[in-house]
């Protein structure tokens, strides 16, 4: 929008409604402190997280509010962050965050309490991934002959599968 005095770029924009009619005024800085229009050097510095704590703890409540200023000091998620997107950065959070967790957890994991997540099938009940960590371990200690027996058991298992 351009000036409607010098066809500058307009950065002061004025609407008046008068007996149901819209006025509007476009001006450049110049003009507008030309016709007695000081606009303000800088906006105004609005502490955006200030704002966000008040609507929350007007609109939600103070719990919510004290949640919401919360900030785990070891990995830096903030509580709504993690309530935005369900994921913790650490597990320290449990214990920063404990106090909104009541009802949450439970959705999350099945349990009031995270346990972590544990194999379908332990790692000894496959003979396969026994068969796998020693040969591992036979390549450790460099027992090539023991690591050769078992790569080949490993493989003749992989002909009859």
């Amino acid at each position: 929008m351009t000036c409607q005095r010098c066809s500058k770029t307009a950065s002061v924009h004025l609407t008046e409604r008068r007996e149901g009619e819209r006025f509007e005024l476009h001006l450049c800085a110049a003009c507008a402190r030309k016709a007695g229009i000081t606009p303000p050097d800088s906006l105004p510095d609005l502490k955006l997280d200030a704002v966000v704590d008040e609507l929350i703890v007007s609109n939600v409540g103070e719990l919510v509010g004290e949640l919401a200023r919360l900030v785990c000091p070891a990995c830096g998620v903030k509580y709504m962050e993690f309530r935005a997107s369900g994921r913790f950065g650490c597990p320290e959070d449990y214990r920063i965050f404990a106090a909104g967790l009541t009802g949450i957890l439970p959705r999350y994991h099945g349990s009031s309490r995270h346990v972590g997540k544990t194999p379908a099938v332990h790692p000894e009940a496959s003979p396969r991934l026994h068969l796998r960590a020693r040969l591992r371990e036979a390549i450790v200690r460099e027992d090539y002959e023991l690591a050769a027996r078992l790569r080949d058991q490993l493989r003749s298992e992989d002909h009859h599968a």
